[in-house]
């Protein structure tokens, strides 16, 4: 005897259309607020990221989160693109990926807000901001012609995970004008964390050695670093 409960499949099949289709008109509503009255409604939205940056990980955060960063994937303006920002420090990785993807679709329509944007995070946000290690590879791979400029700024941070992230986006970059920076940080002693079971921990050091070695042409390119995805690249 089964006594697993009987569900109806049909009918939450069309439920969860009917909700993704609530989801789409909301977000077209809010886009269309945003026409018509901007600040008010970026006002609006920077309180509903401050307050889905609090819940941390977990589902609880993509709900609140994901939602509004696809809305700011379809604006524009330098405030877009700083709160998009804001989004691509959230602990929940699912959120970052979302953040992520609307920063790059921006920046190939409109690099400049969003090349700016980046470059304004360095000194606003804090160190440890969990988007200074995501948005070298949201640069990265736009494959824009000042990338690697914006990248090597990166690269005289304070926090090493940081300068890591730099390192990998300019390596799988190809840049061969990062090798006089890279040069400065071969012994560099700094540790990082790599998502690299035989070396979980390795110095900026050693990969900055690694991103030499592929740009001068003694080591095959790494393949292009994947949209972020919690953490960036290898590192964790």
């Amino acid at each position: 005897m089964n006594d697993e409960p009987e569900i109806d499949v049909v009918a939450k099949i069309e439920e969860l259309q009917r909700a993704e289709e609530d989801v789409r008109r909301l977000q077209d509503e809010l886009i269309d607020a945003a026409a018509f009255s901007r600040k008010k409604t970026l006002a609006a939205l920077r309180e509903a990221i401050v307050e889905g940056i609090g819940e941390g990980e977990g589902v609880e955060a993509a709900i609140k989160l994901v939602p509004v960063a696809e809305v700011l994937g379809e604006l524009e303006g330098p405030e877009v693109c700083d709160l998009l920002v804001d989004v691509l420090g959230s602990e929940e990785p699912e959120v970052r990926l979302a953040a992520g993807r609307a920063l790059q679709d921006l920046a190939f329509e409109r690099y400049k807000e969003v090349a700016e944007a980046t470059e304004r995070a360095i000194t606003r946000l804090a160190g440890d901001h969990l988007a200074l290690r995501e948005l070298p590879f949201v640069i990265g791979e736009v494959g824009e012609p000042g990338g690697p400029r914006i990248l090597r700024g990166f690269l005289a941070h304070r926090e090493p995970e940081v300068v890591a992230a730099a390192i990998e986006a300019l390596a799988a970059g190809g840049d061969p004008a990062a090798i006089p920076e890279l040069r400065k940080l071969e012994r560099d002693p700094r540790v990082v964390q790599i998502d690299d079971p035989e070396a979980e921990q390795v110095t900026l050091g050693t990969l900055a050695q690694e991103a030499l070695a592929i740009l001068e042409g003694d080591d095959e390119p790494p393949p292009p670093p994947p949209p972020p995805r919690g953490g960036g690249g290898r590192r964790r």
